[in-house]
């Protein structure tokens, strides 16, 4: 049986996980390919070491890739 400060613990956990999957989308899915490609270029160029900003640009990369399989075409500079 779990300890009130358990299931206070769960339900937060529960209650993050279901806002993080709220279904809408994420806002880089509604970058224009224009904007997508250029945030991406900047990584590349920059290379940033910031634990945030190298998620960002990783986040940026899966959505490239994503795009690549959609539609069929690389719109971003590739590595």
């Amino acid at each position: 049986m779990l300890k009130p400060w358990g299931v206070m613990c769960l339900s937060l956990v529960m209650a993050l996980l279901l806002v993080a999957c709220d279904g809408r989308g994420s806002k880089i899915r509604q970058l224009s390919d224009h904007e997508l490609a250029e945030r991406y270029g900047y990584c590349l160029d920059r290379k940033p070491t910031a634990p945030g900003k190298a998620q960002a640009c990783e986040n940026l990369r899966r959505e490239c890739e994503r795009r690549k399989e959609e539609i069929g075409s690389y719109i971003c500079r590739h590595r």
